[in-house]
């Protein structure tokens, strides 16, 4: 078996491979001279594999397991993309890889990575370097912003900021993770407040993480102004729901030169102006209008969806109210009951105040664009949503299984950078996380051994078309 090289009508001689008298033996020959020609002409086959070929690879050669080199391979380009491939810090990248591909306990993510990509890592150095992760959150932090500004435009004008709580799986607290309001109805676990911040399409740009019992409320300016002092951020627009609103917080946005869009509770207003916006919108679809406020201008728009929405759920709340009653039930706390001391009664003054409202969404601002640009802007926030329903659904960020301050920082890290990796696929593409996991996964690397070459290759299995116009349009032709 010989490997020859044509050029200008000229046949010449490259190499001799070997000698063979068998079927077997021939095969294995083919088999090496196709993977030298490969690897170092880059030349291809110019007909497919038979199905009789893969058979024979197969059934006489050792199939030394799956690889998944596509998907690290993929992961990679988009950790090039973000100039994460520049930090010297493997295990960060592979540890988001396999949160990205598997999410699972850090003892299980080892196996993982060790299994089906090939990268070892003794598990108690692992543990031992995970704290030594979140150094890398500053520099993280200032690439993902260079490239949104890049990719997407991002300009410091506008960003969206929410919280979430995460869970332990644990019932014993400490100064960091502490009981408080579960967003998840775990109150009777320790958890941790997490506040993020993304730009107009949900891609996260920073997060504070807190401890559990902590006020989301309180952790509005600390995240913002953080933020603004880091980037050196001279005008900027926050959009949060109604929790983060508060005088003090109005007035220090204010001094900051900051504007803002925030949810307003209509529920804590005087019966009288509730029922002067309620006047005015007159249960018209899409009506606005705008007061002014100490907290800023109020506007407020009335939609036929959520008054539906909002009368089956006040009508289900009464009929609790009135059950208990009738069964004479002890309450601790009701939103239609009032409680005397001696008996219990329908609060038919909120009942009224409660109907005026039906249908209508508040939102105070400092802003003097259009009532229907705030009211757009603001309900961008589900894009946050989306970003934290990632973490949790998709990434697996909860319940945390660690203990130690650093070690759960530098876990919520990797999450992080996770959700960027699919929210910019997300953003590119409109491929869902699960999806894209799905499609990576699909391809794969089946390492062989070869006994007559004592020679180990990759078998990769073919690229189905819906992926390789996913890689065209996530990355461009190449």
């Amino acid at each position: 078996m010989q490997i020859i090289h044509y050029h200008n009508g000229q046949r010449d001689f490259v190499k001799h491979v070997g000698s063979g008298t068998t079927l077997e033996e021939i095969e294995t020959l083919k088999l090496t001279a196709n993977k030298w020609i490969r690897n170092f002409y880059g030349q291809g086959s110019l007909f497919d594999e038979t199905r009789d070929a893969k058979k024979f690879l197969f059934g006489n050669f050792k199939n030394l397991g799956i690889r998944y080199n596509f998907f690290a391979e993929e992961i990679n380009k988009i950790f090039e993309l973000f100039r994460l491939a520049d930090i010297s810090c493997q295990l960060f990248l592979d540890l988001v890889m396999v949160r990205i591909f598997e999410p699972a306990s850090k003892l299980q993510s080892q196996k993982i990575l060790s299994k089906y990509f090939g990268r070892d890592y003794e598990i108690t150095s692992l543990y031992k370097n995970l704290p030594g992760i979140l150094s890398l959150k500053d520099t993280v932090e200032n690439k993902l912003i260079e490239f949104v500004k890049i990719r997407f435009g991002f300009d410091f004008s506008f960003v969206l900021y929410d919280v979430t709580t995460l869970y332990f799986e644990s019932f014993t607290p400490d100064d960091f993770r502490k009981p408080g309001f579960s967003k998840e109805n775990k109150s009777n676990q320790p958890q941790i407040v997490i506040g993020l911040m993304v730009d107009n399409n949900g891609f996260p740009l920073t997060y504070s993480v807190f401890e559990g019992n902590k006020f989301e409320g309180k952790t509005f300016l600390p995240v913002i102004q953080n933020f603004q002092q880091k980037y050196n951020v001279e005008t900027l627009t926050v959009v949060a729901d109604a929790a983060m609103i508060s005088w003090d917080n109005v007035q220090k946005l204010k001094g900051a030169g900051l504007s803002y869009i925030v949810g307003a509770r209509l529920g804590n207003l005087n019966h009288k102006l509730i029922a002067e916006i309620a006047q005015k919108l007159d249960q018209q679809e899409s009506a606005n209008l705008r007061l002014e406020t100490d907290k800023g201008f109020l506007v407020c728009d009335f939609s036929k969806k959520r008054f539906d929405k909002d009368k089956s759920d006040m009508e289900k709340q009464i009929n609790k109210a009135k059950l208990a009653l009738d069964n004479r039930q002890t309450v601790k706390r009701h939103k239609f009951l009032t409680t005397g001391q001696t008996e219990m009664a329908l609060n038919q003054a909120l009942i009224d105040k409660t109907k005026l409202h039906l249908g209508i969404k508040g939102y105070y601002t400092n802003l003097s664009l259009p009532n229907e640009i705030i009211i757009s802007r603001y309900h961008d926030l589900w894009k946050i949503e989306k970003a934290f329903k990632i973490s949790k659904s998709d990434l697996l960020a909860r319940p945390i299984f660690h203990f130690k301050k650093a070690a759960i920082e530098a876990h919520i890290l990797i999450c992080m950078v996770a959700v960027a990796v699919l929210k910019f696929v997300e953003i590119e593409t409109n491929v869902s996380a699960r999806k894209f996991v799905e499609m990576l996964s699909e391809v794969t690397d089946t390492l062989v051994y070869n006994p007559k070459t004592r020679e180990e290759f990759f078998w990769r299995s073919e690229i189905p078309e819906d992926t390789q116009k996913f890689q065209i349009q996530l990355f461009g032709q190449h």
